[in-house]
Protein backbone atom coordinates (compact mmCIF):
# COMPACT_ATOMS: atom_id res chain seq x y z
CA UNK A 1 0.00 0.00 0.00
CA UNK A 2 1.32 3.45 -0.95
CA UNK A 3 0.70 6.25 1.55
CA UNK A 4 0.36 9.58 -0.20
CA UNK A 5 1.40 12.48 2.00
CA UNK A 6 0.13 15.92 0.98
CA UNK A 7 2.19 18.63 2.72
CA UNK A 8 0.27 21.52 4.21
CA UNK A 9 2.12 23.85 1.83
CA UNK A 10 0.29 22.16 -1.06
CA UNK A 11 -3.17 21.71 0.47
CA UNK A 12 -3.26 25.31 1.70
CA UNK A 13 -2.87 26.58 -1.86
CA UNK A 14 -5.76 24.43 -3.09
CA UNK A 15 -8.56 25.70 -0.84
CA UNK A 16 -12.14 24.40 -1.15
CA UNK A 17 -14.84 26.81 -2.40
CA UNK A 18 -15.99 27.30 1.20
CA UNK A 19 -12.57 28.59 2.32
CA UNK A 20 -12.48 32.18 3.67
CA UNK A 21 -9.81 33.11 1.13
CA UNK A 22 -8.93 32.64 -2.54
CA UNK A 23 -5.61 31.82 -4.20
CA UNK A 24 -4.48 33.17 -7.56
CA UNK A 25 -1.19 31.99 -9.06
CA UNK A 26 0.35 34.69 -11.24
CA UNK A 27 3.57 36.21 -12.50
CA UNK A 28 4.44 39.88 -12.25
CA UNK A 29 7.28 41.34 -14.32
CA UNK A 30 10.55 42.80 -13.09
CA UNK A 31 13.38 44.48 -15.00
CA UNK A 32 16.97 43.41 -14.35
CA UNK A 33 19.93 45.51 -15.43
CA UNK A 34 22.43 42.75 -16.17
CA UNK A 35 21.90 39.10 -16.99
CA UNK A 36 24.53 36.43 -17.74
CA UNK A 37 24.56 35.11 -21.31
CA UNK A 38 23.59 31.65 -20.06
CA UNK A 39 20.54 33.19 -18.45
CA UNK A 40 19.52 34.93 -21.66
CA UNK A 41 19.55 31.68 -23.58
CA UNK A 42 17.14 29.90 -21.24
CA UNK A 43 14.90 32.77 -20.11
CA UNK A 44 11.63 33.92 -21.58
CA UNK A 45 12.96 37.14 -23.04
CA UNK A 46 11.26 38.54 -26.10
CA UNK A 47 12.83 38.44 -29.58
CA UNK A 48 13.25 42.17 -29.46
CA UNK A 49 15.38 41.90 -26.35
CA UNK A 50 17.50 39.16 -27.93
CA UNK A 51 17.93 41.29 -31.03
CA UNK A 52 19.09 44.33 -29.08
CA UNK A 53 22.31 43.43 -27.22
CA UNK A 54 22.89 47.09 -26.41
CA UNK A 55 19.76 47.12 -24.28
CA UNK A 56 20.76 47.31 -20.63
CA UNK A 57 17.67 45.86 -18.98
CA UNK A 58 15.59 42.74 -19.49
CA UNK A 59 12.17 41.85 -18.18
CA UNK A 60 11.47 38.48 -16.57
CA UNK A 61 8.32 37.00 -15.00
CA UNK A 62 8.39 36.44 -11.24
CA UNK A 63 6.26 33.49 -10.04
CA UNK A 64 3.93 34.47 -7.22
CA UNK A 65 0.69 33.69 -5.39
CA UNK A 66 -1.95 36.27 -4.50
CA UNK A 67 -4.00 35.31 -1.44
CA UNK A 68 -7.12 37.38 -0.83
CA UNK A 69 -9.44 37.09 2.19
CA UNK A 70 -13.16 37.32 1.56
CA UNK A 71 -13.35 40.31 3.90
CA UNK A 72 -10.41 42.20 2.39
CA UNK A 73 -9.58 45.49 4.08
CA UNK A 74 -7.55 46.73 1.09
CA UNK A 75 -4.22 46.31 2.92
CA UNK A 76 -1.66 43.91 1.46
CA UNK A 77 1.65 42.44 2.59
CA UNK A 78 4.40 40.95 0.47
CA UNK A 79 6.08 37.97 2.14
CA UNK A 80 9.70 37.20 1.24
CA UNK A 81 11.13 33.77 2.03
CA UNK A 82 14.56 32.92 3.43
CA UNK A 83 17.63 31.47 1.73
CA UNK A 84 16.91 28.25 -0.14
CA UNK A 85 13.21 28.43 0.73
CA UNK A 86 10.27 28.99 -1.62
CA UNK A 87 7.23 31.25 -1.57
CA UNK A 88 4.93 28.53 -0.19
CA UNK A 89 6.83 26.28 2.19
CA UNK A 90 6.25 26.39 5.96
CA UNK A 91 4.49 29.77 5.91
CA UNK A 92 0.85 28.70 6.02
CA UNK A 93 0.48 29.72 9.70
CA UNK A 94 1.68 33.23 8.81
CA UNK A 95 -0.60 33.34 5.76
CA UNK A 96 -3.62 32.21 7.80
CA UNK A 97 -2.91 34.86 10.44
CA UNK A 98 -2.65 37.68 7.89
CA UNK A 99 -5.79 36.56 6.04
CA UNK A 100 -7.71 36.37 9.32
CA UNK A 101 -6.94 40.06 9.87
CA UNK A 102 -8.31 40.95 6.43
CA UNK A 103 -4.84 41.46 4.92
CA UNK A 104 -4.11 40.10 1.44
CA UNK A 105 -0.77 38.42 0.78
CA UNK A 106 1.58 38.47 -2.21
CA UNK A 107 4.17 35.73 -1.77
CA UNK A 108 6.81 35.32 -4.48
CA UNK A 109 9.98 33.40 -5.28
CA UNK A 110 13.03 35.70 -5.05
CA UNK A 111 15.87 35.34 -7.58
CA UNK A 112 17.55 31.96 -7.38
CA UNK A 113 14.70 30.42 -5.38
CA UNK A 114 11.77 28.15 -6.09
CA UNK A 115 10.45 28.51 -9.63
CA UNK A 116 12.56 31.60 -10.35
CA UNK A 117 15.98 30.19 -11.18
CA UNK A 118 16.77 32.40 -14.19
CA UNK A 119 19.12 34.69 -12.29
CA UNK A 120 21.07 34.37 -9.04
CA UNK A 121 20.27 36.15 -5.81
CA UNK A 122 22.03 39.48 -5.32
CA UNK A 123 21.20 42.77 -3.64
CA UNK A 124 20.38 44.32 -7.01
CA UNK A 125 18.22 41.45 -8.30
CA UNK A 126 16.35 41.20 -4.99
CA UNK A 127 15.73 44.96 -4.99
CA UNK A 128 14.38 44.90 -8.55
CA UNK A 129 12.06 42.01 -7.68
CA UNK A 130 10.72 43.67 -4.53
CA UNK A 131 10.14 46.96 -6.37
CA UNK A 132 8.16 45.13 -9.04
CA UNK A 133 6.12 43.39 -6.34
CA UNK A 134 5.15 46.74 -4.82
CA UNK A 135 4.37 48.09 -8.29
CA UNK A 136 2.00 45.16 -8.84
CA UNK A 137 0.32 45.59 -5.48
CA UNK A 138 -0.27 49.30 -6.04
CA UNK A 139 -1.21 49.22 -9.75
CA UNK A 140 -2.81 45.82 -10.37
CA UNK A 141 -4.17 44.81 -6.98
CA UNK A 142 -4.90 48.43 -6.04
CA UNK A 143 -3.90 47.86 -2.43
CA UNK A 144 -4.66 50.79 -0.17
CA UNK A 145 -1.57 50.16 1.99
CA UNK A 146 1.48 47.91 1.56
CA UNK A 147 3.61 46.18 4.16
CA UNK A 148 6.53 43.74 3.95
CA UNK A 149 7.41 40.65 5.98
CA UNK A 150 10.78 38.98 5.47
CA UNK A 151 11.99 35.68 6.92
CA UNK A 152 15.72 35.29 7.59
CA UNK A 153 17.45 36.49 4.37
CA UNK A 154 14.01 37.62 3.25
CA UNK A 155 14.16 40.12 6.11
CA UNK A 156 17.32 41.61 4.61
CA UNK A 157 15.43 41.96 1.35
CA UNK A 158 12.40 43.50 3.08
CA UNK A 159 14.55 46.09 4.87
CA UNK A 160 16.36 46.94 1.64
CA UNK A 161 13.04 47.28 -0.21
CA UNK A 162 11.53 49.55 2.45
CA UNK A 163 14.67 51.70 2.59
CA UNK A 164 14.39 52.35 -1.16
CA UNK A 165 10.59 52.48 -1.51
CA UNK A 166 8.50 54.82 0.68
CA UNK A 167 5.32 53.05 -0.49
CA UNK A 168 6.09 50.29 2.03
CA UNK A 169 4.30 51.60 5.12
CA UNK A 170 5.48 48.99 7.65
CA UNK A 171 8.06 46.20 7.70
CA UNK A 172 8.59 43.16 9.91
CA UNK A 173 11.54 40.79 9.97
CA UNK A 174 11.66 37.26 11.37
CA UNK A 175 15.02 35.74 12.41
CA UNK A 176 16.97 38.14 10.19
CA UNK A 177 20.78 38.38 10.31
CA UNK A 178 22.97 41.47 10.41
CA UNK A 179 26.05 39.30 10.04
CA UNK A 180 26.18 35.57 9.47
CA UNK A 181 28.75 33.02 10.51
CA UNK A 182 29.86 30.46 7.91
CA UNK A 183 27.24 27.78 7.34
CA UNK A 184 28.72 24.46 8.42
CA UNK A 185 27.17 21.07 8.97
CA UNK A 186 27.95 21.44 12.67
CA UNK A 187 25.92 24.64 12.79
CA UNK A 188 23.08 22.94 10.94
CA UNK A 189 23.21 20.04 13.40
CA UNK A 190 22.91 22.48 16.31
CA UNK A 191 19.84 24.03 14.71
CA UNK A 192 18.32 20.62 13.97
CA UNK A 193 18.58 19.77 17.68
CA UNK A 194 16.25 22.71 18.31
CA UNK A 195 13.56 20.74 16.48
CA UNK A 196 13.11 18.76 19.68
CA UNK A 197 12.08 21.80 21.70
CA UNK A 198 8.56 21.35 23.14
CA UNK A 199 7.07 24.19 21.07
CA UNK A 200 8.48 22.68 17.89
CA UNK A 201 7.20 19.20 18.65
CA UNK A 202 3.77 20.70 19.33
CA UNK A 203 3.62 21.69 15.65
CA UNK A 204 2.95 18.05 14.80
CA UNK A 205 -0.67 18.67 15.68
CA UNK A 206 -0.89 20.76 12.48
CA UNK A 207 0.99 18.39 10.18
CA UNK A 208 2.42 14.88 10.48
CA UNK A 209 6.14 14.25 10.63
CA UNK A 210 5.97 12.70 7.16
CA UNK A 211 4.25 15.86 5.92
CA UNK A 212 6.97 18.02 7.48
CA UNK A 213 9.70 15.93 5.86
CA UNK A 214 7.96 16.00 2.49
CA UNK A 215 7.64 19.79 2.71
CA UNK A 216 11.30 20.17 3.70
CA UNK A 217 12.42 18.13 0.69
CA UNK A 218 10.60 20.53 -1.63
CA UNK A 219 13.12 23.25 -0.74
CA UNK A 220 16.66 23.37 -2.07
CA UNK A 221 18.10 24.38 1.30
CA UNK A 222 20.59 27.07 2.27
CA UNK A 223 23.19 25.54 -0.06
CA UNK A 224 21.19 27.04 -2.94
CA UNK A 225 22.72 30.44 -2.08
CA UNK A 226 26.47 30.57 -2.55
CA UNK A 227 28.57 32.44 0.05
CA UNK A 228 25.58 33.38 2.18
CA UNK A 229 27.61 35.31 4.85
CA UNK A 230 29.01 37.64 2.16
CA UNK A 231 25.56 38.17 0.66
CA UNK A 232 24.12 39.06 4.07
CA UNK A 233 26.90 41.61 4.60
CA UNK A 234 26.20 43.16 1.18
CA UNK A 235 22.62 43.93 2.20
CA UNK A 236 23.96 46.27 4.95
CA UNK A 237 20.95 45.68 7.18
CA UNK A 238 21.82 48.33 9.79
CA UNK A 239 22.17 51.04 7.15
CA UNK A 240 18.89 49.98 5.57
CA UNK A 241 16.94 49.99 8.82
CA UNK A 242 18.23 53.51 9.56
CA UNK A 243 17.14 54.64 6.09
CA UNK A 244 13.56 53.47 6.73
CA UNK A 245 13.25 56.28 9.23
CA UNK A 246 10.12 56.64 11.34
CA UNK A 247 7.99 54.07 9.51
CA UNK A 248 6.92 51.17 11.79
CA UNK A 249 9.43 48.34 12.14
CA UNK A 250 9.06 45.04 14.01
CA UNK A 251 11.88 42.58 14.69
CA UNK A 252 10.91 39.04 15.77
CA UNK A 253 13.58 36.58 16.85
CA UNK A 254 13.78 33.23 18.62
CA UNK A 255 15.67 32.99 21.90
CA UNK A 256 17.09 29.59 20.84
CA UNK A 257 18.24 30.55 17.34
CA UNK A 258 21.61 28.86 16.72
CA UNK A 259 21.99 29.87 13.07
CA UNK A 260 21.32 33.58 13.60
CA UNK A 261 21.97 34.43 17.27
CA UNK A 262 19.48 36.77 19.01
CA UNK A 263 22.03 39.61 19.17
CA UNK A 264 21.27 40.24 15.49
CA UNK A 265 17.74 41.35 16.36
CA UNK A 266 19.06 43.56 19.15
CA UNK A 267 21.41 45.30 16.69
CA UNK A 268 18.54 45.92 14.26
CA UNK A 269 16.35 47.31 17.02
CA UNK A 270 19.06 49.63 18.35
CA UNK A 271 19.74 50.97 14.84
CA UNK A 272 16.06 51.66 14.17
CA UNK A 273 14.22 54.90 14.79
CA UNK A 274 10.85 54.86 16.53
CA UNK A 275 8.36 53.44 15.70
CA UNK A 276 10.13 50.18 16.47
CA UNK A 277 9.45 46.97 18.39
CA UNK A 278 11.46 43.89 19.33
CA UNK A 279 9.71 40.62 20.19
CA UNK A 280 11.53 37.62 21.63
CA UNK A 281 10.03 34.21 20.88
CA UNK A 282 10.33 31.70 23.71
CA UNK A 283 11.86 28.41 22.48
CA UNK A 284 12.08 29.98 19.04
CA UNK A 285 14.69 28.45 16.74
CA UNK A 286 15.70 29.63 13.30
CA UNK A 287 13.29 27.17 11.72
CA UNK A 288 10.18 27.22 13.89
CA UNK A 289 9.26 30.88 14.56
CA UNK A 290 7.25 31.33 11.38
CA UNK A 291 5.10 28.31 12.33
CA UNK A 292 4.24 29.42 15.88
CA UNK A 293 0.61 30.55 15.80
CA UNK A 294 0.55 32.95 18.80
CA UNK A 295 3.46 35.00 17.47
CA UNK A 296 2.26 34.99 13.87
CA UNK A 297 -1.24 36.12 14.87
CA UNK A 298 0.31 38.87 17.01
CA UNK A 299 2.39 39.93 13.99
CA UNK A 300 -0.74 40.03 11.81
CA UNK A 301 -2.54 42.20 14.38
CA UNK A 302 0.49 44.53 14.54
CA UNK A 303 0.37 44.94 10.76
CA UNK A 304 -3.39 45.52 10.73
CA UNK A 305 -3.03 48.31 13.29
CA UNK A 306 -0.47 50.03 11.08
CA UNK A 307 -1.87 49.34 7.62
CA UNK A 308 -5.65 49.33 8.15
CA UNK A 309 -6.56 51.40 11.19
CA UNK A 310 -4.67 54.58 10.13
CA UNK A 311 -6.87 54.71 7.02
CA UNK A 312 -10.04 54.83 9.13
CA UNK A 313 -8.85 57.65 11.36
Amino acid sequence: MVIRVVPRAISFFSPPPSAPYSVHTLAFSAAFAELPKATLSRSTLSRQQHAAPEQHSHTLPIPADWLVPRAWTGAAVMVICGAGDTRRLFKWVLFEALLAEGIAVLTYDPPGHGAFQQIPMSVESARSTARAAVDWLCAEARASAVGAVGISLGGNQALDAAAHDPRIAAVATISTPVTLQPITRTLIAREVLRLFLPRTLALLRYQSLLGMIAEWRMARGIWAVSDLPTLVAQFRALDRVRAIGARPKLFIHGTCDAAVPPRNARLLYEAAQPERALWWVRQGSHLNVVMLAPEMHALARWLRERLVQPQSN
